[in-house]
């Protein structure tokens, strides 16, 4: 996947939220700024 810059068009991609909803990354654009946070290693106990 190519590096995004500020002002780069979202990519078509989704997220399922803890509650096992799909939200699409595309819903954002131009609404508001999004902040994703992954953790690798969260909800596995290790």
């Amino acid at each position: 996947m190519p590096l995004l810059k500020i002002g780069d068009p979202v990519p078509n991609v989704g997220f399922r939220t803890a509650d096992r909803t799909e939200v699409p990354l595309s819903g954002f654009g131009g609404k508001q700024n999004v902040v994703l946070a992954f953790y690798a290693r969260a909800f596995t106990g290790g």
